[in-house]
């Protein structure tokens, strides 16, 4: 029987039974524009077969409860929880490997415009490093766009947690080396990620995330936020901490040119904006390289090393305190001459000098600080 029959049943109260669909309780209500509201479990039993039945713009209810399963969502849908306490998407038993060919609880894509609210996203994966590995909580691709508000994503790890590379980031947007995605992240807790919190990939790619807090694992090297190979963001009035090169990693430290740093937010496009950000207990608070990225008003404190790594480029950091660390501002040349300019920023408690310049290769780094 084809879904749209077996849905025109559904909302006539008819029951029809198939391989393919379960019979709701109750038809669907409608709503004035035309768009109708399902209820999980009362009229599915699971959040995937709403999802299946859905039309698109239909909004999608979904009661307290933990519903173990993988989501796959390729239409425009809302979907409510009854709070990010109350109604968990946990990682079931199994995961099967979406688009990208990685594994992710939630995957929106087929440019889709989806809206998840008052819900968690949880792992821990049922994978390892090596099997079955979690690519990430909620995966965004093929140009899909999410709004995120009022939810949690936590505990994106594998079993047990690991130092898998490049796995189980908390929201992942975007693909490499082609394909885009976009999400709208606010009012969100976003907590013990295995590899990173938010993850922007390539140009054409955008994420706004606002409102929200973002720490890292405890006992893992993390990243908190990241805009990679161009991808552009608006990054305000959050809460980023705990984002340390932590044991075994071997690669990580202190020496920009011959190590790696672990950061709060890392980015490399012009247009972003990184403003009025509370940055916690990083190894690196701020980490960006390029030009044209606005800095400003950042509260950054007890960073490991550097408040504000500023990379082969030109920058402007605008007012803003840092407080504690080896240095405040470290400003780097590496590939090109860069140049950096502080206007009214405040650096204190440092153990080194408040502002440092690193050099290589024959390009030179030039600090500027105004009161």
């Amino acid at each position: 029987m084809a879904i749209g029959l077996f849905r025109t049943a559904a909302r006539l109260g008819l029951c029809v039974v198939t391989a393919i669909a379960v019979c709701p309780l109750v038809p669907a209500s409608a709503a004035a524009d035309g768009s109708h509201g399902l209820v999980v479990p009362r009229d599915y039993p699971t959040i995937q077969a709403a999802i299946d039945a859905a039309d698109p713009g239909d909004r999608i209810t979904v009661r307290p409860g933990v519903y173990r399963e993988q989501v796959v969502i390729g239409k425009d849908v809302s979907i409510t929880g009854s709070g990010d306490r109350k109604t968990t998407i946990q990682a079931p038993q199994t995961l099967t490997p979406g688009d990208d060919g990685s594994n992710s609880i939630v995957e929106i894509h087929n440019g889709a415009s989806v809206s998840l609210s008052r819900l968690a996203v949880s792992g821990p994966g049922p994978g390892t490093c090596a099997d079955g590995a979690l690519g990430s909580g909620i995966r965004v691709l093929g140009g899909a766009r999410l709004d995120l508000g009022h939810a949690a994503v936590t505990h994106i790890t594998d079993t047990p947690a690991a130092p898998c590379f490049r796995s189980a980031t908390a929201v992942l947007v975007g693909n490499l080396p082609t394909g885009t995605g976009s999400a709208t992240i606010h009012d969100t807790k976003i907590t013990g990620y295995q590899g990173a919190g938010v993850v922007v990939l390539n140009e054409g790619s955008t994420a706004t995330i606002e409102h929200s807090t973002v720490t890292g694992h405890p006992t893992l090297s993390t990243d908190g936020i990241e805009f990679v190979a161009g991808a552009v963001g608006r990054v305000t009035r959050n809460t980023i901490s705990d984002n340390e090169c932590r044991e075994p990693d071997p690669d990580c430290g202190p020496d920009f040119f011959n190590e790696f740093q672990h950061a709060g937010i890392v980015a490399d496009a012009p247009g972003t904006v990184l403003q009025h950000n509370r940055i916690v207990g990083n190894q690196v608070g701020i980490y960006v390289a390029g030009v044209g990225i606005d800095i400003a008003h950042n509260d950054i404190q007890r960073s490991s090393y550097v408040g504000i790594a500023l990379q082969d480029g030109s920058f402007t950091v605008r007012k803003g305190r840092i407080k504690g660390g080896v240095h405040g501002v470290a400003v780097i040349a590496s590939v090109v001459d860069t140049n950096a300019v502080l206007e009214g920023v405040k650096i204190t408690q440092t153990s080194g000098a408040p502002v440092q310049t690193f050099e290589c290769c024959g390009f030179t780094a030039t600090a500027t600080v105004k009161p």
